[in-house]
């Protein structure tokens, strides 16, 4: 008989509005796959109310050592066997087992009976079966018991009381009389037969008296099954009876003592919790052949509970009678599919399954197999913490009664740390890199997933287990999987193998999907699945950053049945999960960034109808550098137009197709929230009026309130600047950080009036590139010179046609007291540096003490060039005494080597020196590093594949020149046998040179005097060193309480595999060799007593 949770199908009518969520969480509804299923299709089944199991809460880890978390060698047995087993009377009652006191004598007889006459060629043979309290006794014929139980005729003829048979022999010479004696206390198990013999018996292990690590079997025949399950029923009630009166020892110590040493050699954090003995039913390790049939002779079988694993160890006993090493499998306890239990024995069967794999299945008996299915309902519970209860009832047995497990309240952010470790090692994956951002982002906390160390993006399982690991959680508001490759996922499918069912309702059941959304669910991609897992299942993400997660042209197979063809359609896997979701209103993600993915125009359309078809819901869209041509932007831009009353932040930069200024006037005329608007390299065609207008003097509409503005690439029509100038000078305009007007055709005169606009050292990013400021009026640097200009300010590809005005503006920067960043790239006079403006560069870096960030990189293209070159090499010297700046760019400016070197000797205020693309050789950079060692204060030196490449291009061409060879000429042998041995030489002694540097670096790294150092964010995204340490963003200017919050995210960077400091940890036990799951305030499964 099958014991399956029902199911309850939501009709396709009963949408959400009349949804129940108790009805749902307790309904295994939607998928099949939910219910539980038996492995016995026996017929004398007891009702479910005889099994029945409570949860009792744990209010102190002192009472969970009680109720068996932690092992108690002595009193942990079976407690419950038998009470789950139907039979019929004994056939040959026994007075005695009503009569005598089973506890108090050993030798007292509780059941005899004849087994099955088994047919011999001489004569039948009329085997017959004893139990006591103390062990199962068979005989070769009835004859032979009754010499030792005269009390089995007796029984036969009414007597009310006969004396026990200890009072007449010992038990000693009990057991040596028999043909085959079983001590109870040495059973492992008794089952049900599974042979194809055509009787009904019993199989029984126990361990071998002689040698602990082995097992011995036997199998008993009966006539009739309620002979059977009734000898079963009394076998498994003596048993527990047994040991508990004498106590027990599950494992023995040398058992114990090689699992231990297992771990230890893999030299990982899973500390060894629980053992206990099992018997396989059938082999568990994947053969190539069939199994030989004494596959489990001289050995015996234990299965052990680590923290996030589940091991199957066989012990085989050699010919001499050793113990050899044991062979083992191992599952991780996060990949438990099912639990199949047949309620009439000790039989079970664990299905373990690792995503994209086959289901591997353990077929298992124990007369401990409660303690272990309770086992396996902790660990699951204390492991994901964070899941809801129903997500259980695919795997364990569980009833309406069962109640869910309260969240741990702020420890490990509400569980990640453990469940991302737990299916980190249950997929055996190498660790992930992530951190929590408390600060700079629109909702924090936010997870943030980190680009690989030594890989060079995630796998696949990684990426699941990361996913998963995310699934239910309520303590982050948004998620970030900016620039990390979910390419080993794409087009992947997982539905033929899968048994867990796919999530289809959220941790509170407030939201959920239809039945038929639930199909195109099942029949999708295993991207798609996780991603409606996370969006779905969590009700506290509002944004998600899925920027340059894939960047392929999109071909992925819609959805379809198992049993039909796939068409590829031009949709970007990521896109149809958010949409469906949006169009269900079934999320509370609101807020997402695709950018740097490829969509195509069928995606467009998608997102157009839903946006049309939900107006006002979206709060902020990034969709730039996605390849969209015009058609996909006006798709695009009439959905948002729907959208324009509730959107924040909008974002259709760098794509290939433009929009008309008109269209987007017409929407951006009516977008009051706006708070972060980039049309970069979006508009196209002129206007008339006013692009936007973020004013006006009616009181009914509300001032915007902008913090970001990016309008370049577009030659802005008066109005719109007169529109931008205008809203510099109201109040609200003092939210705004980050204005980028680059390439907009904008002179000097006009630049002239944003300065003046913007005043004196605001904190303002403002943004001024490839724009002619030479020409009309250049009053904007005397306004810098009179520190009339903002914090932070890019002057990138500016190409000045006089040196005096280049000079001028260099006069200006050395004397301004408010700029703190400043960006030059490919910035100079129109020709060769000269002597007078080579002075004024080292003027300036002698005398500015307020810059913190300046990048003077040179720019190198097919037709034109930007590079100070060695003017600049001059200049340097003023470098020497300069504290106040701490990141310095100097990239592709072929600057003198001498006097990089001198810089990095006596400069003691840079911290992030970058010197990239300078065409330095093998001697030049050995020369470098001999400098860099006498530095204690640089902890960021960039070091390029580049300028190796360069280096081993500049030796190969030197090479040629003294063969007298020119470059497509072929090599003689020798040549080239010398050639490469030259390169390799090089190869070697750079990578040589790059080992000492990073040494150098993490010595600075470790100093503390350098770790006081603080940094904005903001500089930090704009130096671009993904090789900086954790502890680098975590020292910037934030308030106290922030540096509180910001030390967890450190930790969860420097320790492996996210690993969370006790002091982390809360109210959470540390985990010893004998402790069990400790519980955040957890409930447990407990057998009825």
């Amino acid at each position: 008989m099958e014991l399956n949770a029902a199911q309850q199908i939501l009709p396709e009518k009963q949408r959400r509005p009349s949804f129940s969520p108790m009805k749902a969480i307790r309904s295994l509804s939607i998928s099949s796959q939910i219910s539980h299923l038996s492995i016995s299709s026996d017929t004398d089944v007891p009702s479910p109310v005889t099994q029945r199991r409570t949860l009792r809460k744990i209010a102190s880890p002192g009472a969970l050592k009680k109720d068996g978390l932690i092992r108690n060698d002595s009193t942990s047995t079976e407690d419950s066997a038998g009470r789950d087993s139907t039979s019929t009377q004994p056939t040959t009652p026994s007075i005695i087992s009503r009569s005598t006191s089973i506890r108090g004598d050993p030798g007292s007889l509780i059941k005899s009976g004849a087994l099955q006459p088994q047919s011999s060629i001489l004569k039948p043979r009329n085997e017959y079966l004893v139990l006591t309290a103390s062990a199962l006794l068979k005989f070769r014929s009835r004859a032979a018991a009754e010499q030792k139980f005269p009390t089995i005729s007796a029984s036969e003829q009414g007597l009310d009381h006969l004396s026990p048979i200890g009072s007449q022999a010992s038990l000693k010479d009990l057991l040596s009389s028999a043909d085959i004696s079983v001590p109870l206390e040495k059973i492992v198990s008794v089952y049900k037969g599974e042979g194809t013999r055509p009787s009904f018996g019993l199989e029984i292990w126990w361990k071998s008296s002689n040698a602990t690590h082995i097992f011995t079997s036997l199998l008993f025949d009966f006539r009739l099954p309620d002979e059977r399950d009734d000898w079963l029923k009394q076998i498994r009630q003596a048993t527990k009876i047994r040991a508990k009166a004498l106590g027990e020892e599950r494992a023995p110590s040398e058992i114990e003592a090689s699992f231990t040493l297992i771990l230890d050699a893999k030299n990982e954090n899973d500390s060894l919790l629980d053992i206990y003995p099992v018997i396989p039913r059938s082999p568990y390790t994947r053969l190539a052949s069939e199994p030989k049939k004494t596959w489990r002779e001289s050995s015996s079988f234990y299965l052990a509970f680590t923290k996030y694993s589940v091991l199957l160890a066989q012990f085989s006993g050699s010919s001499n009678g050793y113990k050899v090493n044991p062979s083992l499998v191992r599952f991780g306890l996060v990949t438990l599919s099912r639990v199949r239990v047949n309620v009439n024995d000790e039989r079970f069967d664990l299905v373990f399954r690792l995503p994209l794999d086959r289901p591997q299945t353990l077929k298992l008996s124990s007369r401990y197999h409660r303690n272990i299915l309770s086992k396996l309902f902790k660990a699951d519970t204390y492991l994901k913490p964070a899941w809801p209860l129903w997500t259980r009832r695919g795997v364990f047995l569980m009833y309406d009664d069962t109640q869910q497990i309260p969240l741990p309240n702020g420890e490990d952010y509400s569980g990640f740390g453990m469940t991302l470790d737990a299916f980190i090692a249950g997929y055996h994956c190498q660790p992930i890199e992530w951190s929590i951002k408390w600060k700079d982002v629109r909702h924090s906390p936010q997870f943030c997933l980190l680009q690989p160390r030594g890989q060079s993006r995630y796998t696949a399982h990684q990426l699941i287990a990361v996913f998963r690991a995310i699934r239910f959680n309520e303590f982050f508001k948004s998620i970030s999987f900016r620039n990390i490759d979910f390419s080993s996922l794409s087009n992947t499918f997982d539905n033929s193998q899968r048994l867990e069912s796919t999530i289809w309702l959220s941790r509170t059941g407030k939201r959920s999907l239809t039945r038929s959304e639930v199909d195109i669910v099942e029949h999708s991609s295993v991207l798609f699945q996780e991603l409606i897992s996370i969006l779905l299942g969590s009700e506290s993400i509002k944004h998600i950053d899925l920027t340059n997660v894939l960047r392929q042209v999109p071909t992925v197979s819609l959805p379809q049945n198992d049993n039909s063809s796939s068409a590829r359609v031009g949709v970007c896997e990521i896109m149809p999960p958010v949409v469906l979701l949006w169009i269900s209103s079934q999320t509370r993600c609101n807020s997402v960034t695709l950018s740097g993915n490829a969509i195509g125009e069928v995606d467009a359309v998608e997102l157009s109808r839903v946006f049309q078809s939900r107006p006002h819901f979206l709060r902020s869209f990034e969709i730039s550098r996605c390849n969209l041509d015009e058609a996909s932007l006006v798709y695009l831009w009439e959905g948002l137009h729907e959208q324009r009353l509730s959107l924040e932040e909008l974002d259709t930069s760098y794509n290939p197709g433009r929009i008309e200024a008109s269209r987007i006037a017409c929407t951006l005329n009516e977008a009051s929230g706006l708070k972060r608007l980039n049309l970069a390299y979006s508009i196209r065609g002129e206007l008339e009026g006013s692009l936007f207008k973020p004013w006006s003097s009616s009181a009914l509409f509300e001032a915007w309130r902008l913090e970001e503005l990016d309008l370049s690439g577009w030659k802005l029509n008066f109005e719109t600047f007169c529109a931008v100038m205008k809203y510099l000078e109201f109040e609200e305009s003092n939210e705004l950080r980050r204005l980028s007007l680059n390439n907009c055709a904008l002179t000097g005169e006009l630049v002239t009036g944003i300065f003046c606009r913007i005043g004196a050292g605001r904190d303002i990013h403002l943004f001024l590139n490839e724009n002619p400021l030479e020409t009309g009026s250049t009053d904007w640097i005397d306004l810098i010179h009179g520190n009339e200009a903002p914090a932070k300010l890019h002057l990138d590809m500016i190409h000045f046609q006089h040196e005096s005005t280049f000079n001028r503006l260099l006069t200006a920067l050395a004397h301004n007291r408010t700029i703190e960043f400043l960006s030059m790239v490919g910035t100079g006079p129109p020709g060769r540096v000269t002597s007078k403006t080579s002075g004024l560069l080292s003027e300036f870096f002698r005398i500015n003490n307020t810059l913190k960030f300046l990048d003077l990189s040179g720019y190198t293209g097919k037709l034109e060039d930007g590079q100070l070159g060695w003017g600049l090499s001059g200049a340097l010297s003023g470098l020497k005494n300069n504290t106040s700046l701490h990141q310095l760019r100097l990239r592709n400016q072929d600057i003198d080597i001498t006097e990089l070197a001198k810089i990095l000797v006596a400069n003691k205020g840079l911290a992030m020196f970058d010197i990239q693309h300078n065409n330095f050789d093998q001697h030049q950079f050995g020369d470098l590093v001999q400098a860099l060692n006498h530095n204690h204060q640089l902890i960021s030196f960039p070091i390029s594949q580049a300028d190796r490449e360069f280096a081993v291009s500049k030796e190969k061409q030197l090479f040629l020149e003294t063969q007298g060879t020119k470059t497509h000429d072929k090599l003689s042998k020798s040549a080239e046998s010398r050639l490469d041995g030259a390169l390799t030489r090089l190869y070697t002694r750079w990578e040589s040179e790059v080992k000492k540097a990073k040494g150098i670096l993490q010595r600075n790294r470790d100093n503390p005097a350098n770790q006081a150092i603080e940094l904005p964010s903001e500089y930090l995204e704009a130096w671009g060193d993904e090789g900086l340490p954790p502890w680098v963003w975590l020292v910037s200017k934030t308030t106290q309480q922030d540096k509180s919050r910001r030390r967890a995210s450190e930790l969860s960077i420097m320790t492996s595999v996210g690993d969370i400091s006790p002091s982390l940890a809360g109210s959470s036990p540390i985990v010893s060799q004998r402790d069990s799951y400790p519980p955040h305030m957890t409930y447990m499964i407990e057998e009825e007593r």
